[in-house]
C-alpha cells in the first residue's frame, strides 16, 4: 500500500481570498489595470462562485495580459502581492491540518486551478514542497499568455492529481481532498477520505448527500 497524501484546494480552501481577484485588486491600486478590468473580474467571480459561468474561458483570456512579461517581473509582482494581499488571508484552520497531515506523514499538496507564481509563496510561507497547478507558456524566459491543457481545473484536476499518485505511490483510497468548489468532484470521488471546506452552495448539496464532512472556517489569520 502506498503513501496517504493530503490534497489543498488554494483559493476559498487554504485562503479566504481569491488569488486572481486578490492580484487584479492589487494591479489595480498599483495602476498597472484599468477599473473596468477590475469590476469584470469581480463580477464574473462571483459567477464562478455561485456556479454560473465557465470559468476556462474567462481564465484563458486574462492570461493574455501577461504576455511579454519576464518570470522575473512575475515573481516580483507575485512576491509584493502575497505579502499585501493573501499572507493574513491563510486560514488558521487550514496551516492547523496541514501541520496534522505532516505529523502524521502524510504527503501534502496543493492542487489549484491558480498558476505557479500566485501558489509557490503560499506553499513556502505553509512548507508545503508538492505543488500541482494550472502551467502557462513561457519562451526564452517570457510568458506567451497561453495557458497549457488541460487547466488543473475539473477534470484536469482530477487527471493531474491521478498522474502525480501513480508517480509518487500514493494510495488515492487512504488520501484526503479538501476543497470549496462542486467543480472539484471528480477528485473527490476519487479519494477515500472528501471534505467540503467553505463549500459552495452545489457542493455542500453533494457533501450532505454523500455524507462528507463539511468544514466551515472562520476568518482567523495563521500569520496576523
Amino acid at each position: 500500500m502506498g503513501q496517504s497524501a493530503a490534497f489543498f484546494d488554494m483559493d476559498h480552501t487554504i485562503i479566504w481570498e481569491n488569488s486572481g481577484l486578490s492580484s487584479v485588486r492589487f494591479a489595480r491600486k498599483h495602476g498597472l489595470i484599468t477599473l473596468g478590468h477590475l469590476m469584470k473580474g469581480i463580477v464574473k467571480i462571483t459567477l464562478y462562485r455561485l456556479s454560473l459561468m465557465n470559468i476556462e474561458a474567462w481564465y484563458e483570456k486574462n492570461m493574455g495580459i501577461l504576455s511579454g512579461m519576464t518570470i522575473e517581473d512575475m515573481d516580483h509582482f507575485s512576491s509584493l502581492w502575497f505579502d499585501a494581499m493573501i499572507r493574513k488571508s491563510i486560514y488558521k484552520e487550514a496551516a492547523d491540518l496541514i501541520g496534522e497531515h505532516t505529523r502524521k506523514g502524510h504527503r501534502v499538496v496543493i492542487i489549484t486551478n491558480a498558476p505557479p507564481f500566485f501558489v509557490k509563496p503560499v506553499a513556502e510561507t505553509l512548507a508545503i514542497t508538492d505543488i500541482i497547478c494550472t502551467q502557462v507558456e513561457v519562451k526564452d524566459g517570457v510568458f506567451t499568455g497561453k495557458l497549457i491543457k488541460p487547466l488543473c481545473y475539473g477534470q484536469g484536476k482530477f487527471h493531474y492529481a491521478s498522474v502525480w499518485a501513480g508517480n509518487n505511490d500514493i494510495d488515492m483510497g487512504s488520501s484526503y481532498f479538501y476543497t470549496d468548489s462542486y467543480y472539484d468532484i471528480e477528485l473527490m470521488k476519487a479519494v477515500g477520505n472528501p471534505i467540503a471546506t467553505n463549500p459552495d452552495r452545489k457542493l455542500i448539496r453533494t457533501a450532505s448527500e454523500n455524507n462528507w464532512p463539511i468544514l466551515f472556517f472562520k476568518k482567523r489569520s495563521a500569520f496576523p
